[in-house]
């Protein structure tokens, strides 16, 4: 055998460079060349669906795009033209001035809003209007940055019937039947696309190049093809996306590929490798499960890759578990890890070879005493072999501790429906608002209570309290809504709150019970203040999103009767807890305190 390149691993890094070409326009750059397999990657999406049905209708709408830099919106209306004209696409401005015909309508396609000047733009939305009525023979595909389209619709006030229906679009979702759609990419659920989109990647048709290279053996990237095809691996690269969902993070397609791209290659390109290798350099640097926070890539790279930037917050492999490093360093006690910890750590390219088995040998036969004196090379091997078991020790619970969300597990259970400790968690919820909102060490976990202002005493601050709901009023919802227009494969917990029960009993409509989304981080914030935990961790992501409850349930629920009641309440240290205390005010003007 001879060392031979892979013109796909050449092919694959046209996705990780960081030029300004590349970055302003992605579907370009890369539909220049076709992949050498002849196979290029397509991801059958929902919207391109829903688009393809909308325009084939006798009377279609028209439809503005709206998304990040990066979310396909060019590639969509690529997409549409080809379906539509069934040729390829050859001049993107011409489409602007001479539409295709659709079903006897004439469709304009601009695959860019911004590119168009101000008074061009605006003369466009015009246009756009003038279909609302229904006798305009035009449609349009419009891809837009949504501040631009905004700033162009909302700057002319003609133009307010058709702002105020991409305003209502955008905040409340989709119109049915509408004459002008506005479709929202950045509510796409990337991490659906992330099994097909490492299948293709993976797909042996790619790597047949490799078959006979002497490196091959040798070779991270072979590697990483060989593990990332396994589904287990690759339901946890997804899960890591989905992950960011939860956290409210909106990863593009764009990022996701090129993320992905260099998850497998790390910019690294064949002959370079096989060089490393002649000279028995260390490869294990180059593994997938180390490329996939962007350890070692170039700072400009780095800069570019978002999903690198939010995956390394995560600070995976970086903390110790005793479980899992004394199965890393002993092997196992039973015969059943002895048995997995020579499947997971043998003599291969991720663990050069067999210096971790060498090195761990050492440490163990006479680490204490080396230990003394310098940081052993097995201390070093920690986090790396934590981030394999993260993706590769599949039976194993104890690494998804790795995540640093203490209520991960919990979360997860409530979005699947799990019933188990459903009532457990709300009254850990309704605790950990109250501490919240009170900034007191509370112990109620019966009563919600909504405070306000501060009545000082020569003690400490004491929150008065101006609202309080019991417990039966509060709900733990999961939503669980399919959306024609795009792929959103999550689901999404609410916290409900109804009117306190005095507020019912008035005369006059009741409000309607407010509903809170709670996305995992303010989850775990206030699930770790409900279990012991200070306000400052997580405080600079959560605190806001917490008032601003706080300030909508006063709005919603403090009525001007409840204003008028003569009844102060508030909490008081008393010896090891916080007390509430009343204090109310009779027809006589005496102050009387209920204990």
């Amino acid at each position: 055998m001879a060392s031979v390149s892979n013109p796909f691993v050449d092919y694959l890094n046209r996705y990780t460079t960081a030029s300004p070409d590349h970055e302003a326009a992605f579907d370009e750059f890369l539909s220049q060349i076709a992949p050498p397999s002849g196979q290029p990657l397509h991801l059958p999406t929902q919207v391109e669906n829903f688009l393809n049905v909308s325009f084939a209708q006798p009377d279609p709408p028209s439809v503005i795009l709206t998304g990040n830099a990066g979310d396909g919106k060019t590639y969509l209306c690529r997409q549409i033209i080809n379906a539509t004209t069934k040729q390829p696409l050859h001049d993107w401005e011409r489409l602007q001035h001479e539409p295709i015909m659709l079903n006897g309508k004439r469709l304009y396609v601009i695959k860019d809003l911004s590119e168009l000047g101000d008074a061009q733009g605006t003369a466009l939305l015009h246009r756009v209007a003038a279909t609302l009525s229904g006798e305009s023979e035009e449609r349009y595909l419009i891809a837009a940055n949504e501040g631009r389209l905004r700033a162009l619709a909302g700057n002319d006030v003609t133009l307010a019937p058709l702002y105020n229906l991409i305003h209502d679009q955008l905040t409340l979702g989709e119109a049915n039947g509408a004459r002008v759609l506005v479709i929202n990419l950045t509510k796409v659920t990337t991490s659906s696309f992330v099994r097909k989109t490492l299948e293709w990647m993976t797909a042996p048709v790619h790597w047949q190049a490799c078959d006979g290279c002497e490196s091959r053996a040798a070779c991270p990237l072979a590697y990483n093809a060989r593990q990332l095809s396994q589904k287990p691996i690759a339901d946890r690269v997804q899960m890591l996306y989905q992950l960011l969902e939860h956290l409210e993070i909106h990863v593009t397609m764009r990022d996701m590929l090129i993320h992905l791209a260099y998850t497998l290659t790390a910019n690294q390109r064949c002959q370079h490798l096989q060089h490393m290798h002649v000279a028995h350099r260390d490869l294990s640097a180059l593994v997938y499960y180390e490329n996939i926070w962007g350890h070692n890539g170039h700072p400009d790279f780095r800069r570019k890759a978002s999903v690198v930037q939010h995956l390394e917050r995560l600070h995976i492999g970086n903390h110790s578990l005793f479980e899992l490093d004394n199965f890393i360093v002993s092997g196992g006690e039973s015969a059943e890890e002895q048995e997995q910890h020579q499947r997971l750590f043998p003599s291969d390219v991720d663990l050069n070879q067999r210096r971790f088995e060498q090195e761990r040998r050492a440490y163990i036969e006479g680490g204490a005493e080396t230990g003394a004196q310098q940081e052993t090379p097995m201390l070093a091997w920690l986090p790396h072999c934590r981030r394999k078991l993260f993706f590769e020790w599949h039976a194993n619970p104890q690494v998804n501790r790795l995540i640093p969300f203490l209520f991960l597990a919990d979360y997860l259970d409530l979005l699947e429906n799990e019933q188990r400790h459903k009532e457990s968690i709300r009254r850990d919820l309704v605790l950990g608002l109250n501490r919240a909102f009170s900034r007191l060490y509370l112990n109620e976990r019966d009563n919600l209570y909504i405070t306000s202002q501060y009545l000082h005493s020569t003690e400490q601050p004491r929150p008065l309290v101006r609202l309080t709901i019991p417990i039966q009023g509060i709900d733990l919802r999961v939503d669980r809504r399919r959306h024609a227009a795009y792929n959103y494969d999550r689901a999404d917990l609410a916290l409900v709150i109804a009117p306190p029960p005095a507020l019912t009993m008035h005369a006059g409509v009741p409000p309607k019970p407010e509903s809170w989304r709670m996305n995992l981080l303010l989850f775990e914030y206030l699930m770790r203040l409900a279990h012991g935990g200070t306000f400052n961790i997580l405080a600079e992501e959560c605190e806001l999103s917490v008032r601003s409850l706080k300030d909508r349930l006063l709005r919603a629920f403090v009525s001007e009767t409840a204003a008028t009641d003569r009844m102060v309440e508030f909490f008081v240290a008393e010896q090891r807890r916080y007390a509430l205390r009343k204090l109310s005010i009779d027809e006589q003007g005496t102050i009387r305190a209920s204990f």
